[in-house]
Order: C-alpha cells, then structure tokens, then sequence
C-alpha cells in the first residue's frame, strides 16, 4: 500500500464519520443508524447497477432523497424524546438500525452484495512508478470536495452559522425567530445523507454485506473520539491519521492490523483528550 491507498481509506472514514461528527456535535445525539444507512447505500448502489456509468449517476442521485428521508424518519423519533436524555435518544436510533438491516438482509438474502467501477474508472492509472485504480484516485477527489464543501458550508454559510447557534444555546436561538426542530431535522438529514453517498461511492472499496454496518459504526465512534465531537477538521485529521495507521498496518503486521487503530486511540486519549481539532459546540 502507498500514500494514495493511505489517503484513500482516511478518506473512506472522514466521509463515512462526518455525518455522525454533524449530528453529535450539532444536535447532542449519538445516532447509531449510522452504520446501517451506509448499507442503505451499498444496497442503492446493487440495485441500480452502479457498475455502469447511467447507474452510477442515478444510484448517487437517488442517495440524496435516500437520505433525507431515513435522516428526516431519524429526526421525527428522536425530536420527541430530547426531554428523555441522550440514552433514549441513541437506543431509539439503535432500533431504528436494527429495523432497517433486517429489511436490507430480508432483501437481500443477508449475503454480500458485489459491487464493481464504472466502466471509465476500472481502469489503471501509473503514477511515479506505482500502479493505483482510477476509481480509488477519483474517489479521493470527490472525498476531498466533500470535505471542502463541508468546511465551507460549516464555517462560512448563514447555514453554518445557524447550525453552530443551536448547538451552542438553543433557546436563545429560537428567541431569534431560528427553529430548533427545522435545524434538528436538517443537520439529521444532511448528516444521514452523506453517510448513504458514501454507502454508494465507496462500495467498490468496501462492498456492504453481513457485519459491515457493526464495523463501520465503531470506526465512525472512533473518528468521532479522536477529532473530537463536531469537529469537521478534526475529524479529517483523525480520519487521515486513522487511514495510515491502518495502511501501513496491513503491510507491516497484519496480524495486529486491526487493533493498531485501537492503539491509535488510546494514545490520541492520553496525548489530547478533547480531540484532534477543536468542537464546534
């Protein structure tokens, strides 16, 4: 594996986690649906035959209202239940995954769903000597204008700064004419949306199938630990940090791979305990 792998897979996260790092650090809610939406966009991804470039197209176009909805059904059981706590919240969103995996499996059949490039982007492309897929490099791109776009509307938008108002104090910001439940509703269906796109784009990476959605929920958890709740560039940091370790994991000891990143967290803990960026709450 070399940088372009390494970028890839921190990107995979930071795509994947960035909707959970909205939704906790704008609206205080652990949603964890999350995993099992990114399924909802594999699934999207199967059945419209993104292997194609028109299914490509639409299976991305179709993630958008995909999205919106399950984010806007997330947001109508959880809006009703923030006198409750954090805890009902979360156990309402894990019913909710568990709902929405079972159709997926019943749908299904529960076995991996294939998933390959667009004709275009199957391709090989040689860069200094080294032979990446084109499909990794072009997601890398769309992965970095996410980012991109994501910082711009946070920081620079009314829409932004709307969304940073209510997590700070959501009473004062309704005393303003803002309404809290529209903002709820729409960071739930924003950050839901962008975990479906990434269902769709990254499933020639990593196919949706049985387990998938448990393990990309604790990868989102962890990204969310280490950049910090909210925190979008910390997030992208943690993210990058999180795709190296792993990269560089697989080919030096792969035995222990899969606990390096755990290894990543702890420090990260003991070093900055409050995250790699800094919240936007």
């Amino acid at each position: 594996m070399g940088i372009a792998d390494a970028a890839a897979i921190g990107l995979l996260y930071f795509v994947i986690a960035s909707g959970l790092t909205l939704i906790l650090g704008s609206l205080r809610i652990l949603s964890l649906a999350h995993g099992s939406v990114y399924l909802a966009g594999g699934y999207l991804a199967w059945l419209l035959h993104a292997d194609t470039p028109s299914g490509f197209v639409l299976a991305c176009g179709a993630a958008i209202p995909t999205g919106i909805a399950i984010g806007g059904l997330c947001a109508a059981v959880t809006w009703p239940l923030r006198a409750y706590g954090h805890l009902a919240q979360a156990l309402a969103t894990l019913g909710l995954s568990l709902i929405g995996g079972q159709l997926i499996a019943a749908a299904t059949g529960g076995t991996w769903l294939p998933a390959k490039p667009p004709p275009p982007l199957a391709a090989v492309i040689n860069l200094a000597g080294h032979r990446y897929p084109a499909y990794r490099l072009g997601f890398i791109a769309v992965a970095a204008v996410i980012a991109a776009g994501l910082w711009w509307v946070m920081t620079l938008t009314r829409a932004g700064i709307v969304v940073r108002a209510v997590a700070d104090d959501a009473q004062m910001a309704a005393s303003t004419g803002i309404r809290p439940s529209f903002v709820h509703t729409g960071v739930f269906a924003a950050g839901t949306t962008l975990a479906v796109l990434a269902g769709v784009l990254a499933a020639p990476i990593l196919p949706a199938g049985p387990g998938v959605d448990e393990q990309l929920l604790v990868w989102s958890l962890i990204i969310v630990v280490l950049g910090g709740p909210g925190d979008l560039r910390g997030a992208l940091a943690a993210s990058l940090a999180a795709g190296t370790v792993s990269a560089i994991g697989v080919v030096v000891l792969p035995t222990l791979a899969p606990f390096l990143l755990l290894v990543l967290v702890l420090v990260a803990l003991v070093v900055r305990p409050a995250g790699l960026g800094r919240s936007l709450a």
